[in-house]
């Protein structure tokens, strides 16, 4: 049931044409190779009264999909050990300052399976450096 209720949202979103970039497509594996994290990502803003969603898959182990920084995020959500709330995010990038931190909420969305456990975490930041500070390059898609 879970399966089938995440594919009819990915299918929805694909389909509405909201997604930024072209969809992934699986390559094939060498023989004998599987995924065995494999997380289908999205971030959504409210640009101007509309909606812009952005949308990436992510494959860890070995890294693939189409997340532009595949390598990183792999690497985070593995220090968290598959649970989000426990990313190491971006200590580097220190607190939001003047600007940086005006009220723009993005909701982020996590759903797929991270080392044999189902993966689904939804949660909304106040702005994209809240975001940032929590989740690092994960939902930089």
């Amino acid at each position: 049931m879970v399966c089938l209720c995440r594919l009819l949202i990915v299918s929805i979103v694909l389909v509405s044409g909201v997604v930024a970039g072209p969809p992934a497509v699986a390559g094939p594996l060498p023989v004998g190779q599987s995924y065995t994290e494999s997380v289908q990502l999205t971030a959504a803003t409210s640009v101007g009264g509309k909606e812009r969603r952005q949308a990436r898959l992510l494959r860890c182990d070995p890294v693939g999909g189409d997340h532009p920084h595949a390598q990183a995020a792999c690497r985070d959500i593995a220090v968290a050990a598959g649970d989000f709330d426990r990313l190491p995010g971006d200590p580097v990038k220190g607190v939001c300052g003047a600007g940086l931190d005006l009220y723009d909420p993005v909701t982020v969305t996590a759903a797929g399976e991270w080392d044999g456990t189902i993966v689904e975490y939804r949660k909304t930041f106040t702005s994209e450096c809240k975001l940032r500070l929590a989740t690092g390059l994960v939902f930089d898609l």
